[in-house]
């Protein structure tokens, strides 16, 4: 007892410390990641539960794959100048309404996470939105956490707007068509009432002067196109992309690699050199993901993660509100703590076996839906809750705009809390007043 007392006090310890050099500014989170992999790795192999080896098993390549191969094809894409013709072609949208602006950021957000996944819409988004400011002379961050918490619940929408997702419907036989007839309506009517917050967070920025728009409609956005040939090379394969991400569980590709196929195409027909593309990844993003899998897998070889999960199925009982608000909080609390993907893959069983306790009637057990939306909504809860939230805190911070742990956490955590309430009572009223079998 005593040895296994000592295991659970230096694994908690070790994340904690690493948790706090994360969202500290005395390290870079990255440096913090990096020693807490390996001080738990140290810690796990003196304790004979974690030999090195084992390590490897729980960093998930499916994300580091997929985020290396979308920001090459990202990098190679803003060589064109398209990124600053979006940003004017959105701005005249707007029709000098910064109100009109926001609102689109967020339809055009969440719709392109839906139907292509957050981390490959940040990608794209988040240098328009960053340009459309400069050139309106306003502060881009309200703009970027917008984007933030769009493009995690747009993607919480279907089944490939989110890795998560993709892991819920292997486990449930959920298919596509299932998750736009059960699960988009909800998503659907909690972006609508988001824009209204949006507006009533921004409401002095919303207010701005509008001498920055009157500049913006002067502008000619096909001046900005630099390299013809190479955007329409860059078009065609993103847009590949797409079709093969929305396929790939049709052909059985996983989604790393249609990213690494995606990014391979356009340096072959590009002829772009390797090094130069290179030059846009993040290397640092990827090491810090690389360390916090190495993390986390620590928690799941010492058992806390497991112990978690038990209490969580003692608490369900057998009804079925209940269940629902638990699976939602917990998976969301989860998805703030230890990020959406390792929280998905931890509760997954835990739902086969609440959901089969209380064995509901309906086609698709709501368990999952609860499930999904928990993960997907409790993304925005910190900065590393979700891919996307740290890759857009890169692009921003590289770009000029850095936004800190705790300036994330004051916006993002009461809209996490917030969505996770309303997401209950819609399930409620949904699946237990209304199609209650």
């Amino acid at each position: 007892m005593r040895s296994l007392n000592s295991i659970l006090i230096g694994t908690v310890t070790i994340f904690a410390l690493t948790y706090y050099g994360i969202i500290s500014k005395n390290i870079h989170r990255t440096t913090a990641a990096m020693a807490g992999a390996v001080g738990m790795i140290l810690f796990g192999h003196f304790k004979n539960f974690y030999p090195p080896e084992n390590a490897l098993g729980y960093i998930d390549f499916n994300t580091i794959g997929l985020i290396l191969g979308l920001m090459i094809l990202h990098g190679l894409l803003g060589e064109t100048g398209f990124i600053k013709y979006a940003a004017i072609k959105t701005a005249k949208l707007s029709k000098g309404s910064y109100y009109r602006l926001l609102a689109l950021f967020v339809v055009i957000t969440a719709f392109t996470s839906a139907f292509l996944d957050n981390v490959t819409t940040v990608l794209l988004v988040v240098p328009v939105a960053v340009t459309i400011a400069n050139e309106l002379d306003i502060n881009p961050i309200p703009f970027l956490m917008v984007v933030m918490i769009s493009s995690n619940i747009g993607g919480t929408s279907t089944l490939i707007g989110d890795p998560p997702n993709v892991m819920i419907a292997s486990a449930a036989q959920i298919r596509f068509v299932d998750y736009l007839i059960y699960l988009a309506p909800i998503v659907l009517i909690i972006l609508g009432i988001m824009i209204l917050i949006f507006e009533l967070l921004y409401k002095n920025i919303l207010e701005s002067d509008m001498t920055g728009f009157k500049k913006v409609m002067e502008l000619d956005e096909r001046k900005c196109i630099t390299n013809r040939p190479l955007l329409y090379k860059s078009l065609f394969v993103l847009i590949l992309t797409m079709i093969l991400f929305m396929t790939h569980h049709l052909l059985g590709l996983e989604p790393w690699i249609i990213a690494l196929m995606g990014a391979s195409l356009l340096l072959l027909i590009s002829l772009s050199e390797p090094e130069d593309a290179m030059q846009y990844v993040n290397w640092t993003t990827l090491i810090f993901f690389a360390g916090l899998f190495i993390l986390i897998g620590g928690l799941v070889e010492a058992g806390i993660i497991n112990v978690i999960a038990d209490q969580m199925l003692h608490l369900s009982s057998n009804n079925l509100a209940l269940s629902i608000f638990i699976v939602l909080i917990v998976s969301g609390v989860f998805a703030m703590i230890v990020g959406n993907i390792p929280a998905v893959i931890t509760l997954i069983p835990v739902v086969q076996i609440v959901g089969n306790t209380i064995g509901t009637a309906y086609p698709i057990n709501p368990l999952w839906w609860a499930l999904a939306l928990g993960i997907g909504l409790g993304g925005n809860g910190t900065i590393f809750s979700s891919p996307s939230n740290l890759i857009v805190t890169n692009i921003s911070e590289k770009m000029g705009y850095p936004i800190s742990f705790r300036k994330h956490l004051r916006f993002g955590l009461p809209i996490t809390l917030f969505t996770l309430l309303l997401s209950f009572f819609l399930l409620y009223g949904f699946y237990v007043v209304l199609l209650k079998p």
